[in-house]
């Protein structure tokens, strides 16, 4: 035979060759591989095949015992499948099974292999079908390899080249290691019963199909039954392959936004584990006291392993046993330990029945050895007998060659499987079946398309291509075995089809067996929905329990409680209020509300504050008010009595129009009172930060300007003129005095504009105040009164010695010590405090003090003189030297005498007393040679 392989292909063997490679190294040193036994169904396409048709071996021995569970019932579903899709023309229309004897050309064609559920043997055993495929490729597509008469190159004489697609393999890891392989030459693959969620991987495994749904789906179920349960304290058994890590992962990924916790998770390290192991992963488990659930995500041998452990350490009566698919359909598991088992849970992937499969697989006999090379061997096995034709050794193996010293009975030719002798139907086998009818009605519409409906293999179907095919099974349709519509979901999963069955004791018959108690499926708006029946599901009932235990490590939390993990196991909590100002976010964390908001009775939502403000009905702000009106009252009065006696020489000493700009300055400062209580809004808010420095302002201005006209006057040297001591020069004064602080203020307000804010003195107040209330910005108004009280002090001084009508610097002096005693108290404590009231009344307070202050020290000397001491508002009295001053300069150089007492006029010249008024009174007779005081 030539060959003439192109780079493609050489790339192709090269990638075979190191699997090839692989697959030796991994295998133990004497294990010899022997010629395969497989099943030949012949027909125009051949579905290749893959079970597990005897155990994983031990030691040296890489396959075991044949097992009578999954083996042989899935290889003989798939040919009862296979021939029940032949005798129906509905599907693939044209080829009709004959009569028994007669050979007739069959549609299908089965190519069975044995994997010993071992992925590396899967492997081993494919390298078939992938040289089949070679073959058929290299004669339809690119002839590179041929024999010497010029005939294209055939693999075991061209049975293999039929081959359309593979069904198997069992478990996830041998699937996994199939796929892998098929996937380099392109062949499709269905598995029966491989649920990791790697499998879903379509970039990994693009030719890759089940019949079964991913355990992603399996573990919210299983989520599901926690939370229908109420079980939050859970343990978790699961091996270490990708079946059970993958599935505990998924597990895990659900639970992480639920209250349920998996503690202290125990993995089982395959093939490796020793019966101390076993039983430490018990002792592990039971040291949980609370513990009431355990999760077992394991192989059924495995599972073995651990209800062994626990039948030697004499626990398992006292817990819930929940289960997957792995292991709960098995009964050589439960066998021996339904007393540990019973009230045990289970998911298992749709129980379903095949109708008439009873019958055929009861009906078969040793002379079915023809089609199933293996059948004379599980007859022996399940009669425990020897068929004449074998060699009289119980357990002699076609793949190793093991015996054993005990010798079995030869097997009765009256034997017949039934259920009396304990056959059952598998519940999973029908996912065999959906996979046969998968790849039948996917060819069924590739012939409809391509042969149009005319009956046979055309010959564009001679030859097919895998992903061709593949477009087919994505798209293909039927009914199950339940009537119900089979399709692939995610272009390769099977449908969510869980039943919920539960191990329990038939009070009857006092035998224990699986039963369905619920399921959980998809439903058609694609949300997935746990139904269990009550009335249906036991737990002890040999025990007289009938109730499930609670698996939980702490009460439950009230709804306003969070949970707070304990150290030693953070599966177990402890409760605990969320703050006073706080809500619960989830079970484990509280959330703080927003500054002004406060949680409800349940602490779940956070609701906003009641704001508070002073207003007029405040007792702090009526205080002020009451305070603030009686000020106004008394400068009204006051008012009132300039007004009267206008004329008199005491008034007009005074100043007056200074004195009415200055009384106009007090109302305002009793009058902001009403501004700064009144509720916090923009206007009031303008209004009291203009009034702070303002009123202040125009007062000391007043008196500033009073004393400085005094000082000018009587301190001019000369006979020069005193310039600006008119009415309306003083008035200007006061003006351009003013407008300096109205220019501050203009800015200020410019450059943060006055507005209502709210602060947060504690937790639970909200108040509204003005903003710069809560900081020192208002100060800002108070710096220029300061320097204009420095003035007044300044020239109050310096007018010390001037007669008495004039001298008012003893009370100037004793209203700037009283303003800072006011300022000094009312200050610190508006910085100080915290109070928003007290910080208000402290403001409205501080002006109207000060304007008391200011009238009771200007104006009521002068009141009292009015009223109360009329003989002394006279021109003389007004005129009186300062006795202090006197006595200070009659030491002095004598000075002119006169019999008519002399004044200085508005134009700094001599004139008779008689004719000016009382400010511009000179002392009388001389008695200073120097003009000042």
């Amino acid at each position: 035979m030539n060959l003439k392989p192109s780079f493609e292909w050489v790339i192709k063997w090269l990638q075979l060759e190191l699997s090839l490679l692989w697959l030796m190294a991994s295998l133990p040193s004497s294990f010899t591989i022997l010629q395969n036994k497989y099943v030949d169904y012949p027909g125009d396409f051949i579905l290749g095949a893959l079970f597990p048709i005897h155990r994983r071996g031990s030691g040296n021995d890489v396959c075991g015992e044949i097992q009578l569970e999954d083996g042989v019932q899935l290889l003989e579903a798939l040919l009862f499948t296979v021939d029940n899709i032949n005798k129906n023309n509905a599907i693939l229309p044209g080829i009709r099974l004959g009569v028994l004897g007669q050979h007739r050309s069959d549609i299908l064609r089965t190519r069975t292999l044995d994997t010993c559920d071992s992925g590396f043997i899967a492997m081993e055993r494919s390298l078939d079908f992938v040289k089949g495929f070679i073959s058929h490729y290299n004669e339809y597509h690119e002839r590179e390899f041929h024999c010497d008469n010029g005939s294209p190159a055939k693999f075991m004489s061209g049975q293999f080249d039929r081959v359309i697609g593979v069904i198997g393999g069992q478990s996830s890891s041998v699937s996994i290691h199939v796929a892998g392989l098929l996937r380099l030459f392109k062949i499709p693959q269905i598995s029966y019963m491989s649920t990791s969620p790697q499998l879903s991987d379509r970039e990994r495994f693009p030719y890759f199909f089940r019949t079964v749904p991913s355990d992603v789906n399996e573990a919210a179920a299983i989520i599901d039954i926690l939370r229908y349960f109420n079980w939050t304290y859970v343990a978790v058994v699961y091996s270490d392959s990708e079946y059970g890590v993958h599935c505990y992962e998924a597990l895990r990924d659900f639970a992480a936004n639920d209250s349920i916790c998996f503690t202290t998770p125990q993995r089982v390290i395959r093939y490796q584990y020793q019966d101390s192991d076993y039983d430490q992963i018990i002792r592990t488990v039971v040291n949980k006291q609370n513990i009431r659930v355990i999760i077992l995500i394991l192989e059924k041998e495995f599972m073995i392993h651990v209800m062994n452990a626990a039948r030697r350490l004499g626990v398992g009566s006292e817990y819930v046993w929940l289960g997957t698919d792995g292991w709960s359909s098995r009964e050589s598991v439960v066998m021996g330990k339904e007393d540990i088992l019973e009230g045990a849970i289970a998911i298992q992937p749709l129980v379903s029945h095949i109708r008439g499969f009873d019958d055929y697989f009861t009906g078969l006999t040793p002379e079915h050895t023809s089609l199933n090379p293996w059948w004379s061997e599980f007859w022996g096995k399940y009669f425990k007998c020897e068929l004449s034709h074998e060699s009289p050794t119980r357990n002699k193996s076609n793949i190793g060659d093991v015996e054993e010293s005990v010798q079995d009975p030869p097997c009765s030719p009256d034997l017949r499987i039934s259920e009396l002798n304990g056959y059952s139907q598998q519940p999973f086998i029908h996912f065999v079946r959906d996979a046969a009818y998968a790849f039948a009605y996917a060819l069924h519409n590739m012939h409809a398309e391509l042969c149009g409906g005319v009956p046979g293999v055309c010959p564009e179907m001679h030859h097919i291509d895998g992903p061709h095919l593949i477009e087919y099974l994505k798209n293909v349709t039927f009914k199950d075995e339940d009537d119900n519509p089979f399709r692939f979901l995610n272009q390769g999963d099977g449908p969510t089809r869980y039943t919920i069955v539960n191990f329990q004791r038939d009070p009857s018959s006092l035998n224990y067996q699986w039963q369905k108690v619920g399921d959980y499926s998809m439903r058609p708006e694609g949300k997935f929905e746990l139904k269990i029946e009550d009335d249906r599901i036991r737990y002890r009932v040999s025990s007289g329990i009938s109730e499930y235990p609670q698996s939980t490590c702490a009460k439950p939390c009230s709804i306003h409680q969070v949970k707070v993990r304990e150290r030693d196991d953070t599966c177990c909590h402890i409760c605990r209020d969320c703050g006073k100002f706080q809500i619960k976010h989830d079970d484990f964390h509280c959330d703080d509300c927003p500054l002004g908001q406060s949680p409800d009775s349940l602490h779940s939502t956070c609701n906003p504050i009641e704001e508070q403000y002073i207003d007029y009905l405040n007792p702090l702000a009526m205080a002020a008010m009451i305070f603030s009106g009686f000020g106004i009252l008394l400068a009204l009065f006051v008012l009132k009595v300039f007004w009267r006696y206008n004329d008199t020489p005491i008034i007009k000493a005074a100043g007056r129009e200074l004195s009415y700009v200055l009384l106009f300055g007090i109302i305002l400062s009793f009058s902001a009172t009403f501004f700064i209580v009144a509720p916090p809004n923009q206007l009031s808010c303008g209004v009291v930060r203009f009034f702070l420095g303002f009123c202040p302002t125009l007062c000391y201005a007043a008196i500033l300007t009073k004393t400085n006209r005094i000082a000018r006057i009587f301190h001019k040297s000369g006979p020069s003129e005193t310039k600006f001591i008119s009415p309306s020069s003083q008035i200007c004064i006061v003006a351009i005095l003013t407008s300096v602080e109205v220019l501050i203020n203009a800015v200020w307000i410019w450059i943060s504009p006055p507005d209502s804010i709210f602060t947060f003195p504690d937790r639970g107040t909200k108040l509204r105040i003005c903003k710069g209330l809560d900081d020192y910005s208002y100060m800002i108004g108070f710096v220029y009164p300061l320097i204009l009280i420095i003035g007044c002090t300044i020239f109050a001084i310096q007018t010390r010695k001037c007669p008495g009508g004039f001298n008012e610097a003893k009370y100037i002096a004793f209203t700037n010590y009283c303003l800072l005693i006011i300022w000094l108290a009312f200050v610190p404590l508006y910085l100080t405090s915290t109070s928003n009231g007290i910080r208000v009344v402290t403001l409205a307070i501080s002006l109207s003090l000060s304007g008391l202050v200011e009238m009771g020290c200007l104006f009521f000397p002068k009141i009292y003189i009015v009223l109360l001491k009329p003989e002394k508002n006279t021109k003389e009295v007004v005129m009186a030297p300062n006795r202090s001053s006197f006595a200070t300069l009659s030491n002095s150089a004598p000075v002119a005498s006169s019999n008519t007492p002399k004044v200085i006029t508005s134009n700094g010249n001599y004139a008779s007393s008689q004719h000016l008024s009382p400010e511009e009174i000179l002392i009388s007779n001389g008695s200073f040679s120097d003009p000042s005081c």
